[in-house]
């Protein structure tokens, strides 16, 4: 929708279609293997025991081998 080599400046087009200018030239960085191994255990944990809290869970994950980086 915004055109990089328009009459209007990129501000302006950006204003016009509701996204921030730092939207326009965002661009998404995937996620880590580590981080994405870590959501998973935590998703597995969460299904058996949806009552652990955040204490409890970071107790667990550590268990687990985890460690803080």
């Amino acid at each position: 929708m915004i055109e990089p080599f328009s009459t209007l400046s990129i501000s302006r087009q950006s204003e016009l279609v509701g996204i921030s200018r730092s939207g326009y030239y965002y661009q998404p960085v995937p996620e880590s293997e580590e981080n994405l191994k870590l959501m998973r255990l935590m998703d597995e944990q969460y299904l058996l025991t949806p009552f652990y809290g955040y204490r409890r869970m970071w107790t667990w994950l550590r268990q687990q081998g985890m460690r803080q980086t």
